[in-house]
């Protein structure tokens, strides 16, 4: 990880909504201790045990969240830009719970954690915007852990989709970010049943799939399926 290229967080036009809370002062000191690098697909940006020592906060790209299971792999969520992540580790403790890899060329910034956490003390409201970002990510995490669990696999992989097109891609057609493998790690399924599931659902005309490139043709059935499971 190439951190030479310092950031100017000043005039970034990237800012989230907690940094927009610092004064003069604290973006001074952030831009003082924040660099920025670029990953290219599948490159990993932090490892599961490694030690920590910088919070990312994602420019641009998209970001697998991912842990590793007793048996497999296992895709937490994904995130876009304009969010943190690894925020959860410095503050328990000092090494990653948790993988993260570009799944597209992704632009980051990395903070050093003692002076992220020490914003956090110092200014209420900066403070405050993280806690917010931390419990909205806890409160998806449940419903799609939830979801996981109690559904079938053609309603996995309906809420899969339109979690892409609308959280992610804010599109009703997009280029699959997952490889077969990484939407069957995010679903639990293996690569042949993602491979059947998108298969029927294009049969039934719900999806139009080229390729990569996806496109949801009947979001009201898709909808149906997700919720019923």
């Amino acid at each position: 990880m190439d951190l030479s290229e310092k950031s100017n967080c000043t005039f970034c036009h990237f800012k989230s909504q907690a940094v927009e809370t610092l004064d003069t002062t604290e973006i001074t000191l952030l831009e003082k201790n924040c660099a920025e690098s670029v990953f290219k697909k599948n490159a990993i940006i932090f490892q599961q045990g490694s030690l920590t020592s910088h919070i990312a906060y994602i420019r641009s790209g998209l970001v697998k969240i991912h842990k590793r299971g007793p048996s497999r792999d296992q895709i937490l969520k994904i995130v876009k830009p304009l969010r943190f992540i690894g925020i959860p580790t410095i503050l328990n403790g000092r090494r990653y719970q948790y993988s993260a890899t570009a799944l597209v060329p992704t632009n980051l910034c990395f903070i050093d954690t003692d002076i992220f956490k020490n914003l956090i003390l110092q200014n209420g409201s900066f403070g405050n915007e993280i806690i917010n970002e931390l419990c909205q990510d806890e409160l998806r995490f449940f419903d799609h852990a939830i979801n996981r669990l109690q559904k079938q696999i053609h309603g996995r992989v309906a809420e899969a989709l339109l979690y892409l097109s609308t959280e992610i891609f804010a599109n009703n057609s997009f280029l699959m970010p997952l490889s077969g493998k990484d939407l069957g790690d995010f679903v639990h399924a293996s690569r042949e049943t993602i491979t059947r599931t998108l298969s029927r659902f294009k049969k039934e005309g719900l999806i139009d799939k080229q390729g990569r490139q996806i496109t949801i043709l009947d979001y009201k059935t898709l909808l149906h399926i997700s919720r019923t499971g």
